[in-house]
């Protein structure tokens, strides 16, 4: 009877004890991925370099436009929130890992880290629309407080009814209008095989109430390459590199004196777990470096490692990654090696070599760079001063063809002037002598018709005066003969 009851929980037993071990290895999928992994997988994509604020980030192979969470891609409802779906070959990386930031050029620059999220940004909503922008490597308090206050022109808006279509524009040149208009969305997730918290974003429900419209939220299912996201049916295709998967992840097991891990990121910056970071001390029982498991600062957890393996207080540098590779220098990724006592490989050296190589050909780059910008300005100040001196002798020509112009167009006009006022003159004295003409022989007619007046009126006076003559005698005649008579 005992050993009927003692039977089951035997097998109850076994099967709780496989749930866990089954759980434990989904929670720590994530643990394995070291930078190695992305190393390898973004090097035809762009280009690492050291940045002297963020350590080693990678450039994208994109134009000047690109901009991380708005460029060829878009936004789906998953059981983690809104996740962005890339249409970039590489977007399983840069925009599930790590954080986005600009460097002193004002390119974008992409700082690895290994905590997976459905996208690393804040959100904000107000006056339909909402607005995304990636997270700073810098900000480590997502869901303490308001969100993260990104520069303005970090921020992309869209209409809250367009945030899952593939093709509508989205605005960052009007940022400052939209921004006042919003408030930060403040939701998080955490818990699961999710270590480190992330924003949301807006809640299924909230964007079915103003689309009105079903909102599907897919489930993430793992990827078997990178490559592109893929759905089916509810499930969202998303690669998340394994442990073993071709060799990305690397092996549990450290060989002596190589790199080891730090997974503690509470207290971890973006851009430098993993190979960044190799070895946070050695074991003395075998002089390996130590492995730290803890999650956002919470110690006391038991790393699992039955090899004698612990931790050490004493920082390590920084690696340097091989361009020509890709990897960090000195790091020789173990497989299949349980008891990590592979000897250390020519390669090894070989990569130090190439990479002492390659920085003094990035040196050679830098000060041919820094000639070339020398030369270049030489050349520019050099067009700026010829090109002002071609502009003053040209404005000096203008000025005297100018001068010359109106000097001459000043002579005509006097010379037309000039010959309008004799011709006026000439017309005047013209008329003048013809009105004086007409004056004088209007005058000399009234004086020869005075005159014949005249003339006519002393004949009329002499004829009168003849008459008077000629009547006087006849009457003196009479009288004398009377007088006669009586004397007879």
């Amino acid at each position: 009877m005992k050993r009927m009851i003692k039977l089951p929980a035997v097998i109850l037993g076994l099967l709780l004890l496989v749930t866990g071990l089954t759980q434990n290895a989904i929670a720590q999928e994530d643990d394995e991925i070291t930078l190695e992994t992305f190393y390898e997988e973004l090097a035809p994509y762009g280009k690492w370099t050291q940045d002297p604020e963020y350590g080693y980030v990678w450039h994208p192979n994109v134009d000047q436009n690109f901009r991380p969470y708005y460029t060829d891609g878009h936004w789906t409802m998953t059981e983690y929130g809104n996740t962005w779906v890339s249409d970039y070959e590489w977007g399983w990386a840069p925009f599930h890992y790590g954080r986005w930031a600009t460097d002193r050029y004002n390119q974008w620059i992409w700082i690895p880290d290994t905590e997976w999220g459905p996208a690393w940004v804040s959100w904000r909503s107000g006056d339909d629309y909402y607005g995304w922008a990636p997270l700073s490597p810098d900000y480590q308090n997502i869901g303490e407080g308001g969100g993260y206050d990104a520069p303005l022109n970090w921020w992309a808006f869209i209409p809250q009814i367009s945030i899952y279509s593939t093709s509508y524009p989205r605005y960052y040149v009007r940022n400052q209008g939209f921004y006042n208009r919003t408030a930060f969305i403040n939701y998080t997730y955490r818990g699961g095989n999710i270590r480190r918290p992330f924003y949301t974003g807006p809640r299924a429900d909230d964007i079915r109430r103003v689309t009105r419209r079903d909102v599907t939220v897919y489930r993430v299912s793992p990827a078997n390459r990178p490559g592109r996201y893929s759905f089916s049916n509810n499930n969202v295709s998303i690669y998340r590199p394994r442990v073993g998967s071709g060799g990305r992840g690397g092996n549990n097991n450290t060989p002596n004196n190589q790199p080891g891990r730090n997974n503690n990121t509470g207290s971890m910056r973006p851009g430098q777990p993993g190979g960044f970071n190799p070895g946070r001390g050695n074991n003395p029982n075998n002089g390996r470096p130590g492995r730290n498991n803890n999650a956002d600062g919470q110690g006391g957890q038991p790393s699992g490692n039955n090899n004698g393996r612990g931790n050490s207080s004493t920082p390590a540098q920084p690696g340097t990654p091989n361009p020509a590779s890709g990897r960090p220098e000195g790091y020789t990724p173990t497989r299949g090696n349980d008891q990590g006592q592979r000897p250390a490989r020519r390669e090894g050296f070989d990569r130090t070599q190439q990479m002492q190589q390659q920085q003094q050909r990035d040196v050679q780059q830098r000060q041919q760079e820094m000639q070339r910008q020398q030369r270049d300005g030489q050349q520019r100040t050099q067009q700026d001063q010829q090109q002002m001196l071609q502009r003053q002798q040209q404005m000096q020509q203008q000025r005297a063809q100018q001068e010359q112009q109106r000097q001459l167009r000043d002579g005509q006009q006097r010379g037309q002037q000039d010959q309008q006022r004799q011709q006026q003159m000439q017309q005047q004295r013209a008329q003048q002598d013809q009105q004086r003409q007409q004056q004088m022989q209007q005058q000399r007619a009234q004086q020869d018709q005075q005159q014949q007046q005249q003339q006519q009126q002393r004949a009329q006076q002499e004829q009168q005066r003849q008459q008077q003559q000629q009547a006087r005698p006849a009457t003196a005649d009479p009288g004398r003969g009377g007088r006669g008579g009586r004397g007879n």
